[in-house]
C-alpha cells in the first residue's frame, strides 16, 4: 500500500512527545511490512523540506496551523498548503490511503472523494476530555486568559473539526476504550465506525529488569513536570509515608521549580531525586525502580508510559482516569484509584513498598498482559487488517 500520513510535529520538531513518537513507530514498522509511507508535517523550525529515514519519507510543508476562527482561510493555512502539496505528491504517485493523527488530514477529509483516497483517522482522546482536564487544572489568574481563550477552541473543536474528522473519516482508530465511548457521545457517531486498538510498543526495547540489591524501593515518575500529570500530588501522598523509599522524577516542564520547592516546604527532599530528561531505556536499566506511580490529573487517551512500565515488570500504582484502565488490571497488574482519593492512593503504594512478594506478583502479572495485549506487532497487524477492510 502507498500510505500517506498527516501529523502536526514529528520526533524531528521542537516539543515533540508520546504521540509523536508512537506515530514514528507505527510508520517505520508499516514500512518494514513493504508498505510505501509519506508523512505530511508542518515545517516549523525546520530548515529542510523533505527527509527520509527508516524506509519513511518525510515532507515539510511551510505553513500556518493556527486555532483562531476562520484560520483555514488563510492562503498559507495548513489546511490549504497541506492539500495543494498532497495533490502534487498524489498526481505523480496515487496513494491508497491516507491516515491522519487527529484532524491533521481534515482538509484531504473534505475531499477524498474528488481525491479518490480513504481516510482513517486515529483519535487519542477527546475535546470534552481535554476541556475537562484543562479546567481542573487551573491555578492562578494567569489561567483565566488561558480559560477564555481555550473555551472558544474548545467550542469549534467540540462542534467543528472533531464531528468533521471523525463523522467523514472513512474510519476511526480510537486508543482506548474511553476515547471510542467519548467520541460516541460527543460525536453521535455510530459505534461501528470506531474501532478500539491499542498503541503498542517493541518489547525488545523493555526487558524484564533485574531485582534491585539497594536498600530501600524506588518509586518512578515519568513524565512532564506539571500539575496536570500529577507531581505536585504525588509528593503530598508520599509525605506521610513512613516506609523506606526515594521518588525518582524523571522529565521536565513548567512546574518543576514549583515542585523541587513543595519537596523542601513538606520535608521530603531528601526523598526525591529530580533527574531531568535523560534517555529513559539507559536510566531505567540502571536505577532498577520497584514501583511505577502514575497520578495523573489528565484524562488520558492511553498513556504508553504505562506499558513500558509493565514490560519492565514494575507493579503501577495510577488513578483511574480516562483509558488508564484499558491498561491496568485493579489488584491484577495494579492498583486503580479513584481519581482525587490521595488516601487510598498512599496506602496501596505503602502496602507495595512493604511487600516485595507482592510487587514481584503484580509486576509479572503486568508484564505478560503487555506482552499478550499491547506489543507493535499485535498492533500493526490491527491497522493492516482495517485498510484492507476500509480498501475492499
Amino acid at each position: 500500500m502507498n500510505i500517506a500520513v498527516f501529523i502536526k510535529l514529528t520526533t524531528f520538531h521542537k516539543g515533540s512527545g508520546g504521540l509523536e513518537t508512537q506515530s514514528r513507530s507505527l510508520c517505520e514498522e508499516l514500512a518494514k511490512r513493504g508498505h510505501r509511507i509519506t508523512v505530511f508535517s508542518t515545517k516549523k523550525e525546520l530548515d529542510i523540506d523533505e527527509k527520509s529515514e527508516n524506509l519513511v519519507r518525510y515532507v515539510f510543508i511551510t505553513s500556518e496551523y493556527k486555532k483562531y476562527l476562520f484560520a483555514r482561510l488563510n492562503k498559507n493555512s495548513w489546511f490549504k498548503k497541506s492539500l495543494e502539496k498532497f495533490q502534487e505528491i498524489h498526481k505523480a504517485d496515487s496513494f491508497d490511503l491516507v491516515l491522519s493523527q487527529s484532524a491533521s488530514a481534515e482538509s484531504i477529509i473534505e475531499n477524498k472523494k474528488k481525491l479518490g483516497v480513504k481516510v482513517v483517522s486515529v483519535a487519542h482522546g477527546s475535546a470534552a476530555s481535554e476541556y475537562i482536564t484543562f479546567l481542573k487544572n487551573i491555578k492562578n489568574l494567569k489561567d483565566f486568559y488561558w480559560f477564555a481563550r481555550n473555551t472558544q477552541y474548545f467550542l469549534r473543536q467540540f462542534f467543528g473539526r472533531q464531528r468533521r474528522y471523525v463523522l467523514h473519516s472513512d474510519k476511526v482508530i480510537a486508543v482506548s476504550n474511553y476515547v471510542k465511548t467519548a467520541l460516541i457521545n460527543e460525536c453521535f457517531a455510530d459505534d461501528r465506525k470506531i474501532e478500539v486498538v491499542s498503541n503498542g510498543v517493541d518489547p525488545k526495547d523493555f526487558d524484564l529488569l533485574e531485582e534491585s540489591t539497594d536498600d530501600g524501593v524506588k518509586l518512578l515518575f515519568l513524565g512532564r513536570v506539571e500539575k496536570s500529570k500529577g507531581i505536585l500530588t504525588i509528593l503530598k501522598i508520599i509525605s506521610d509515608i513512613k516506609n523506606d523509599y526515594v521518588l525518582h522524577v524523571v522529565g521536565e516542564g513548567p512546574d518543576l521549580e514549583d515542585a523541587k520547592r513543595i519537596s523542601k516546604k513538606m520535608r521530603v527532599s531528601d526523598k526525591v531525586v529530580f533527574h531531568g530528561k535523560v534517555p529513559y531505556k539507559e536510566f531505567v536499566k540502571n536505577l532498577k525502580p520497584d514501583i511505577f506511580v502514575f497520578p495523573t490529573q489528565r484524562i488520558e487517551g492511553f498513556p504508553m508510559v504505562l506499558v513500558e512500565s509493565m514490560l519492565l515488570g514494575l507493579p503501577v500504582v495510577a488513578f483511574n482516569l480516562g483509558g488508564v484502565t484499558d491498561a491496568i488490571e485493579n489488584e491484577k497488574t495494579g492498583y486503580l484509584i479513584k481519581a482525587g482519593n490521595n488516601k487510598e492512593f498512599k496506602l496501596k503504594l505503602e502496602s507495595l513498598i512493604g511487600n516485595l512478594e507482592l510487587r514481584n506478583k503484580l509486576g509479572l502479572a503486568g508484564r505478560e498482559k503487555a506482552l499478550s495485549e499491547f506489543t507493535i506487532g499485535k498492533m500493526i497487524d490491527t491497522y493492516e487488517k482495517i485498510f484492507m477492510e476500509v480498501l475492499k
